[in-house]
């Protein structure tokens, strides 16, 4: 069914039809996709993702015409390999060269591992953005490409230097450093020769994440002491019987089921919040004379969440297509626009020469679809 926002922006009473169609043969796809992977080493991965992408993408429809990605398998597989041999390979030899001239216990060796962390983070926000940048460019709509025009070093940047502050702040940096990334990202999309416009303001999220926050806080020093004194209560009990002091296999199953339950109560506070952010980014996303709308809510990510985690656990990981296209069919059924974007005055944007898929996003296992 159609999911869009009737509300009207700048007297124009229409506005853009978003809507899925689901597509067909993904289990078969699934399965031929897991066992060509295992006869080919993995190698054949590449061109399956790109097969899930392609059906993906073309269950979108926009004004009733469908997405179009145009990547291909062999892009993806360059893309790696590049990585691998430029990249993730003289990591390796110098990290093994480092340990072996400096000791594994040396100054030296530390200072160099410290080096390397910074290297690697700086290297995620490069992976994030040209991931985004690749996909973009392989994605059309009416024979229009897309494309992301910024600097990922700018975005890396960004993305390294907030990361200590998150954590010196508690956590408390984090709304601020979501919506300036994003505000990145946005900024630099076009469509054709269209630009989008990104306004959110982080301050609309704070209220919200305050009660997050304090919410998770309470979590940990409940599930903290509860731990606590289930392990003190058993060694006190067995003190006696086990002079080593050994923690009892069923204390150790009762202390993982306690933390198993915080982290999932965290998770269904988190879920709001996740919904409240998404739709409020949508909400200041603007292209061509219409801004997005998104109507996600907790309840809904949690029961997508949950269902998408059992469908993983019991076909081993095989439907993993599956549950990539329910996530984005529930995402995509509950946004929409309010007013139309002039679609026929855009014109093609220019060709980016990008040559190969997102290896680094693949490296870091930062690839969402």
């Amino acid at each position: 069914m159609d999911q869009h926002v009737s509300t009207a922006t700048g007297g124009d009473a229409s506005s853009a039809h978003l809507r899925w169609v689901h597509p067909t043969g993904l289990i078969s796809l699934s399965f031929t996709n897991y066992v060509l992977s295992i006869v080919t080493l993995g190698i054949y991965s590449f061109w399956g993702k790109t097969e899930v992408r392609k059906r993906m993408w073309s269950a979108i429809r926009l004004e009733g015409e469908p997405l179009l990605y145009t990547g291909t398998g062999k892009e993806l597989f360059l893309g790696f390999l590049f990585v691998f041999f430029i990249v993730l390979l003289p990591i390796m030899l110098f990290s093994f060269g480092a340990a072996y001239y400096f000791g594994p216990q040396s100054v030296g060796y530390t200072v160099f591992t410290l080096a390397l962390y910074v290297l690697i983070f700086f290297l995620v926000g490069v992976a994030i953005y040209r991931a985004t940048r690749y996909r973009l460019s392989r994605t059309r709509w009416r024979g229009i490409r897309g494309s992301l025009v910024g600097s990922p070093n700018r975005y890396a940047f960004t993305y390294f230097w907030t990361l200590p502050l998150l954590i010196l702040t508690l956590g408390w940096l984090g709304p601020w450093r979501t919506t300036k990334l994003q505000n990145i990202l946005i900024n630099d999309m076009r469509f054709g020769d269209r630009p989008f416009s990104f306004t959110a303001t982080s301050k609309p999220l704070y209220s919200r994440f305050a009660w997050l926050w304090i919410g998770g806080l309470l979590i940990t020093a409940v599930i903290g002491g509860i731990i606590t004194y289930l392990i003190s209560a058993d060694l006190a009990a067995n003190a006696e019987a086990t002079p080593d002091k050994k923690i009892s296999i069923q204390t150790i199953l009762i202390v993982y089921g306690v933390f198993l339950g915080g982290f999932m109560l965290y998770g269904i506070a988190a879920a709001w919040y996740s919904a409240f952010q998404f739709n409020h980014f949508s909400r200041n996303t603007h292209f061509e004379g219409a801004s997005f709308r998104a109507n996600l809510t907790g309840g809904g990510l949690i029961w997508i969440t949950i269902t998408n985690l059992l469908i993983t656990i019991f076909s081993f990981g095989i439907l993993s297509p599956v549950v990539q296209a329910r996530t984005m069919r529930y995402v995509i059924q509950r946004m929409g626009f309010v007013g139309s974007p002039h679609f026929a005055e855009i014109a093609q944007g220019a060709e980016q020469d990008i040559s190969r898929g997102e290896g680094l996003a693949q490296a870091f296992d930062i690839d969402a679809f």
